[in-house]
């Protein structure tokens, strides 16, 4: 018995085998979906970035977030594999091609994006009262976060380490949330999502708070950003109020960054 499913993203329908036994998640925002949503035991590998929640550790990896070992995946014989759209663009047409069911979802453009991928992989999984129920549970959180608008907002500067300074446009789940908590991210006018930023317009903002996410937070880490901002001429951040994240915190497009990183924020950040 199988079902056809739509996904938008391919703009085509595929064909899913009932019952899922097997299921891989080469996407971390989707591995933690899953689990919360009861599916854990069916999870049969994810990429090596998939450790949310902590029972995800344990799943066989099967590669990194755009290489995935072939050989183990033709082993699994999977009934579904997850991917996102983005990075993972060439892999899933790899994929496909090769044979496997893959249903990629889309990139979170903002919260409710995140909402939103819960009920898709809910109804790719039949898992349709969990899906509703984790939807609105992450809505009512939402809305207990949800800060009143301030006259003189906070301006918020972010910058993530992904192998080089990135910071988030408007289209993105992080400066939406910024936006919930009552502040303003200080390029949430730009609709790229994620970019180099200038420096020179970064102090022209002149933003009040900076967050910087490492890849891991170290003491290390935190030296070598005060000494890279100086590297860059911009010494007047130094004075700002620097806020670090524990690494690969405020960058997860999973359910925790609502009902954990966004938790943290409005504590630390704005309380």
């Amino acid at each position: 018995m199988s079902i056809r499913v739509y996904n938008p993203l391919q703009d085509d329908y595929i064909r899913i085998p009932k019952p899922i036994t097997k299921i891989v998640s080469l996407d971390p925002a989707s591995t933690e979906i899953i689990f919360l949503l009861g599916l854990g035991d069916k999870v049969k590998a994810t990429d090596a970035f998939s450790y949310r929640p902590e029972e995800a550790r344990r799943t066989l990896k099967v590669g990194s977030y755009t290489h995935v070992n072939m050989d183990i995946l033709e082993q699994i014989n999977p009934d579904i594999i997850f991917t996102t759209a983005g990075a993972q663009k060439e892999l899933t047409r790899k994929l496909i091609g090769l044979g496997f069911n893959v249903y990629p979802l889309p990139v979170p453009t903002n919260i409710a994006g995140i909402l939103n991928n819960v009920l898709l992989i809910g109804n790719v999984l039949g898992a349709y009262q969990n899906a509703r129920e984790l939807y609105y549970n992450l809505y009512t959180t939402i809305n207990e976060l949800k800060v009143g608008r301030f006259k003189n907002k906070l301006k918020v500067y972010v910058e993530l380490d992904l192998g080089g300074p990135i910071t988030v446009g408007f289209p993105t789940h992080i400066s939406d949330g910024i936006s919930l908590l009552g502040s303003i991210n200080i390029f949430d006018d730009v609709s790229e999502a994620y970019f180099t930023p200038n420096d020179d317009e970064i102090l022209k903002r002149n933003p009040d708070i900076l967050i910087y996410e490492p890849k891991k937070l170290t003491d290390y880490e935190k030296e070598r950003f005060y000494s890279i901002l100086q590297q860059r001429g911009l010494f007047q951040l130094l004075s700002k109020r620097i806020i670090f994240t524990k690494g690969d915190y405020l960058a997860h497009m999973g359910p925790s960054f609502i009902t954990d990183a966004l938790i943290w924020l409005k504590s630390v950040v704005f309380s």
